[in-house]
């Protein structure tokens, strides 16, 4: 199976990475385990939002999409109100 560093999901703003183990599927790829700096798997602990950001991490890395295409779908943000 393909291992990688990633971003680490939890704290983005860092610059820790994690070791990311999934499987080549396509066009995203299955995580396996996402294992950090002390030896801890991740994943049981990760939202979908969570995973979804790493599978396009790893996507991007491999040119399986285009840098910054999948950026409106990786985030779900609510509308501001509308003006009084």
């Amino acid at each position: 199976m393909p291992a990688q560093y990633c971003s680490n999901p939890l704290d983005p703003g860092t610059e820790e990475a994690v070791l990311v183990i999934d499987e080549d599927d396509r066009p995203l790829a299955t995580i396996r385990s996402v294992v950090d700096a002390a030896g801890h798997d991740l994943l049981p602990t990760l939202s979908d939002a969570c995973i979804r950001n790493l599978q396009l991490e790893i996507a991007v890395y491999h040119g399986r999409i285009e840098p910054y295409a999948w950026t409106q779908h990786a985030v779900d943000v609510v509308a501001p109100p509308a003006a009084a």
